[in-house]
This record gives C-alpha cells, structure tokens and sequence, in this order.
C-alpha cells in the first residue's frame, strides 16, 4: 500500500509531468524577448520529476528517505526565483530603454549570480549541515534583491508604459514572490531544526513546501499562456519603414 508520503511524492510528478508541456509551449512562443524565464519554469519541472521520483524510489524500497533527493527539494527553489527574474525582465522589454540601467541585463545579472552562490553551497553541503544553511541564506538574499528589482520595475516613470500582456506578467512575479518567501522561509526553518532539507511534518510539508510551489508554477504558465502572443504584438506596435508611397520622386 502507498504511504501518504509516497502519495505526495507521486502527486508531484504528477503536476510538473503535466506542468512541463505548457512550460514548453512557453518558451517556442515567448520568443527570444522571454526565453530565458520559461526556460527556468521548464527546468523546475525537470528537477522536481528527478528529485521526486528518487524520493518516491528509495521510500518505496527502503521505507527512508534519500539524501540525493533531499539535496534536489532544496536547490528546487532555485528555477522558482530565477524564473522570477528572467519573467520580470521579459515585462520590461519594451520599456527596457526607459528604465534605469541596473534594471537591465547588468542588474539582473547580479541576483543570478547571488543565488547561483547560495544553491552552489547547498549542492556541495553533503553531510555539512552549515554549508546548507550558509546556501539558503545566500539564496535568501537573492530573492530579497529580486523583491527590490519587482518594486523599482513597479515604481519606474514608464511602468505605465508597457504593453498590457507585459503587466500581466509583471503581476505573475508580484504574486510569485511572496509565495517563493513563504517557501524559502519554510526550507530555512527545515534545515536549521532539523538539520536537513526533509524533515517536519507531512501536513507542514504540504502546506508550507508543496503548495506554495504548485501555486507559483500555476501563476507562471496561467500567465504565459494568456500572453502567449506578446512576441507578435510587440513586432506589431514596432514603427514600420516609412512607405515609398509616402515620397514623391521627381525626375529632372
């Protein structure tokens, strides 16, 4: 018989199985303005499927929990937040000009190295529990410079500006963060009690760990979908060449 723990664990590859073909279709129709965030969403969806079902593996045979998919659920976060950036810079990109340059590729690069440090750590941690811990902290204070990209973006002179399906993917982020800081907050709590990135209980993991998870995922690809036209839309707001037809040409 299948154990509620396993039964979360099959529920998860459940969703990112049937979460990876819109994040597909996400990035061939985003174009190269937002390939990069859905391309993120897509690797989340890779890394849970991996991580789950090695989880699901060893309960199903050991009755214990991995530690390779332990090490998986925490740098899980990770394609979360950075999809959260590279969605918010897609929200930028035609008012992209207008905007202040650490809110361009510069800026944004900053948090991905910041958490690309923190995830690093928590890879390597093995058996060090404080290489965890140091890891989520770093990766902490990426989401917080993402929380103060999302704001300037929001606050900027030409937030008005963008084209309406870009607002519609800057509100995604707005709504995913808060979520991501609710899931961060609980991975660190984790760690710090129980010296690992699996322990509490089924019903907190749920709550606290899965949900939150299945709740930005579904902002992002609602999002992406509904503006699964923005690539074109933005070549058709472009000012085209003036026509021939607009000149008069005389001949001497």
């Amino acid at each position: 018989m299948t154990s509620s723990t396993e039964g979360l664990e099959l529920a998860q590859i459940a969703f990112y199985a049937v979460a990876s073909l819109p994040a597909t279709y996400c990035i061939v129709k985003h174009g190269k303005a937002g390939v990069l965030g859905w391309i993120y969403v897509f690797v989340m969806c890779g890394l849970r499927l991996v991580g789950n079902g090695i989880a699901y593996h060893a309960l199903s045979t050991t009755g214990e929990p991995n530690r390779a998919a332990s090490i998986i659920s925490g740098i899980g976060l990770s394609p979360l937040l950075l999809a959260a950036i590279g969605i918010l810079r897609e929200s930028n990109y035609s008012i992209q000009s207008k905007l202040p340059v650490f809110l361009g590729g510069f800026g944004m690069l900053i948090p991905h190295l910041v958490v690309g440090g923190g995830i690093g750590l928590a890879a390597a941690s093995g058996n060090h529990t404080t290489l965890l811990e140091v890891g989520l902290i770093i990766f902490a204070t990426g989401w917080i410079i993402v929380v103060g990209l999302m704001v300037l973006s929001v606050k900027s002179n030409a937030h008005r500006s963008r084209l309406e399906d870009e607002t519609k993917l800057l509100h995604a982020v707005m709504i995913a963060l808060p979520l991501i800081g609710v899931r961060l907050i609980y991975a660190i709590a984790i760690v710090f009690k129980y010296k690992n990135a699996g322990g509490g209980s089924l019903a907190v993991r749920v709550i606290f760990g899965t949900l939150p998870e299945f709740l930005v995922m579904t902002t992002y690809l609602s999002a992406g979908l509904v503006t699964h036209n923005l690539a074109r839309r933005r070549c058709q707001n472009k000012p085209g060449p003036a026509s021939a037809s607009n000149y008069t040409h005389v001949t001497v």
